[in-house]
């Protein structure tokens, strides 16, 4: 089998309709399966993919498990995918054409190749980052509070989301947004999936940064789009409200112990 997708769902069952279908109706040479693991969802996720998805579609597959956080429900989702490629996706990520093609001839025209990911846009088709450098301790600090707004917060977000960047063509960079991206099997392997001690954010840093370690390059892909329906909550917030939001105390524990874990490589 040439791929397997691999989604984690947390009750957004409408969502996994919608993605199942623009999945299922691209006219694709490849071979694939869907592997939907529900982490614990109590919208009935479950249920309705078992009596509305699975009878129609016999690329999916069903587990369904507690809710043990983003990277844990990839690891157990693919423990058992029978592809050559995994294409981890957000089931907020909507296809357009048949972007999984080009994609994955990409990735596996080259033995260098570990990661590829796909330009994300909105809904108004305009570009999304979901590229970036590294980020450094006050990363996020800059990117939720006014000090963003300082000449060297200014500096370290031009940085970290590549602005010198005009991502129309091909490029290697340090890391990819985990809402969608493509990654070899054997790298998979040899890297041992998501590190489980991220609930939540950064553990697609933490992969990417696996990949370049084992010898792997990481490649953002632009000549494919698909649409991700993201939205960045705390943005709409003011950024004092924002800062004892439960997501951003996850977020912030998560980049902490990214830190703690790069620091002295």
């Amino acid at each position: 089998m040439d791929l397997s997708i691999s989604l984690v769902n947390y009750n957004t069952k409408n969502l996994v309709k919608q993605f199942v279908k623009s999945a299922s109706s691209l006219q694709s040479s490849l071979s694939y399966e869907i592997i939907i693991t529900d982490n614990g969802s109590r919208d009935g996720s479950a249920d309705l993919i078992e009596r509305e998805i699975l009878p129609k579609y016999e690329t999916v597959r069903l587990i369904r498990g507690k809710n043990v956080g983003f990277g844990a429900g990839h690891n157990i989702g693919l423990k058992s995918a029978q592809g050559e490629v995994f294409m981890i996706v957000n089931s907020d990520i909507v296809l357009l054409e048949d972007a999984i093609t080009p994609l994955y001839r990409f990735l596996t025209e080259n033995t260098a190749y570990g990661i590829v990911g796909p330009k994300l846009i909105y809904p108004d088709l305009s570009i999304q980052p979901s590229c970036r450098a590294w980020p450094r301790l006050l990363t996020p600090i800059y990117r939720r509070t006014k000090l963003g707004r300082t000449l060297l917060g200014r500096r370290e977000l031009l940085r970290y989301d590549i602005n010198d960047y005009d991502k129309r063509h091909p490029k290697k960079v340090d890391w990819l947004a985990g809402a969608c991206f493509m990654i070899k099997k054997n790298v998979w392997t040899d890297i041992e999936g998501f590190d489980e001690r991220y609930f939540m954010y950064c553990e697609d840093i933490d992969l990417c940064r696996k990949t370049w370690g084992a010898g792997y390059e990481v490649w953002y892909y632009p000549n494919v789009a698909m649409i991700h329906y993201h939205k960045r909550l705390s943005a709409q917030k003011k950024w004092w409200k924002s800062l004892f939001d439960k997501t951003t105390r996850v977020h912030i524990a998560s980049h902490l112990k990214y830190i703690t874990k790069w620091k002295s490589r």
